[in-house]
């Protein structure tokens, strides 16, 4: 994961000035929400006008709370909107990956998920071609270290990329999307972090 890691890391750090500009955004149409409620208020405190002065003071509280309610509202609606489009981003670069950096990124990804049990490691058609056969005896090899034998299935599997361990009818699945789903909550913390803090 750690590889996923600095992707979304760079991916974020790219994001920063995008997150600056949303925030501003968000900064603008509160301040118009602002002014429509002073006007409001100014049409309020008018229509009132025997009422004291507490009464007026209620009411203006009440109208820039609810300023800054919306737009806190809208801040938060446009930073879950980044998170999700830095995400997806990580998604597209992972698919556009090159050879040689693909190729790094699966070596990373096999020696994390090295079994300590029998399986089958199913790759899709391309990476079987294109993975160099060091990667996948590297992988074998170290799950026989312990204990365990793996093979590398000769029929390709119907995925986009990564690969598939199976444990005789138990599956564990390493495609990228796969593994962003299963960590989306970390991913999205880690998102949050870089843009945000």
């Amino acid at each position: 994961m750690n590889g996923l890691e600095r992707i979304v890391g760079r991916i974020a750090e790219d994001s920063r000035a995008q997150a600056e500009a949303i925030l501003d955004e968000a900064a603008k149409e509160a301040a118009g929400i602002r002014a429509d409620a002073e006007q409001k208020i100014s049409d309020e405190c008018a229509r009132i006008k025997n009422k004291s002065k507490s009464d007026i003071d209620i009411i203006r509280e009440r109208g820039e709370a609810s300023a800054d309610l919306l737009r806190r509202q809208t801040m938060l609606a446009g930073k879950q909107e980044l998170i999700k489009e830095t995400i997806a981003q990580a998604r597209k670069r992972l698919s556009g990956l090159s050879d040689s950096e693909y190729t790094e990124f699966i070596s990373a990804l096999l020696k994390k998920h090295v079994p300590a049990e029998n399986a089958v490691l199913y790759l899709n058609e391309t990476d079987m071609k294109r993975l160099p056969k060091s990667v996948t005896e590297g992988f074998i090899a170290a799950a026989a270290k312990k204990g365990a034998r793996v093979s590398l299935s000769e029929k390709p599997a119907d995925i986009k990329n990564g690969f598939i361990l199976d444990f005789g009818g138990i599956e564990e699945n390493c495609t990228f999307d796969a593994l962003i789903d299963q960590n989306i909550e970390a991913l999205q913390d880690e998102v949050r972090s870089i843009i945000f803090s």
